[in-house]
């Protein structure tokens, strides 16, 4: 493997994560009200609310979302871009011959993981469901392929300690799991239960992702501060 302190790999995607972190907490606090069950509600529903819910450029109260949705669909495209360019420098640090071709695999999903992030904060849910939705679905299983492919990369790689190989693993046993959840969970539309099922596990896989993106950065740091 070859290292490098390359700021694409490290420190702008370590920024960025915690800017977008910062961002939608502010978000958050900025929804006016209502979920898909319930117009009535007040405020942002951890349990009730969907991550793209404060991307509606109108609340599900009828309300105008001015500032919770520029702020939501600035980050997601900010984080998409990171992704976009933290994938495709991380192929050029695995250069074995038993590297190269999973990490051109899977930083092209990667990339395409990104732009699909990109796009669904492009696409309010409110203004153009299906393109969000077509985003959102894409979004997980791009990143499910990076992921499976960097797990085998630094599982097989010597110099990478194999702890980060078990994060990435449990990072794509998540992602996999949110796919089997989202596409054969209960339905949203139904019930309290449901909905809260889907919403939580959601913020969930996001709490996992965000982790999982920058304990990788971190152990790029590492290795290359110690060459």
């Amino acid at each position: 493997m070859k290292k490098y302190l390359n700021p694409w790999l490290t420190i702008y995607p370590q920024f960025i994560l915690k800017i977008f972190i910062v961002i939608n907490i502010i978000a958050i606090f900025c929804y006016p009200g209502g979920t898909y069950l319930d117009h009535n509600t007040h405020g942002y529903s951890i349990s009730q609310n969907f991550l793209s819910d404060l991307g509606r450029t109108v609340s599900f109260s009828n309300e105008i979302n001015f500032l919770s949705s520029q702020l939501f669909n600035m980050s997601l495209i900010m984080a998409g871009t990171i992704f976009v360019y933290f994938y495709f420098n991380l192929r050029k640090i695995f250069i074995s011959d038993n590297q190269i071709i999973l990490a051109l695999i899977g930083s092209f999903f990667g990339v395409l993981g990104g732009i699909s992030l990109i796009g669904v904060g492009l696409t309010p849910s409110n203004i153009y469901l299906d393109m969000h939705i077509l985003f959102a679905t894409w979004l997980f299983r791009f990143f499910l392929i990076a992921s499976i492919c960097y797990s085998i990369i630094i599982f097989i790689d010597k110099i990478f300690p194999n702890k980060y190989a078990g994060g990435y693993l449990f990072f794509t046993l998540s992602i996999l799991l949110y796919i089997l959840i989202s596409e054969l969970g209960p339905d949203p539309k139904t019930n309290l239960f449901s909905l809260s099922i889907q919403v939580i596990s959601q913020k969930i896989i996001l709490i996992i992702f965000l982790f999982a993106v920058y304990i990788q950065t971190l152990g790029v740091q590492i290795l290359a501060s110690n060459e």
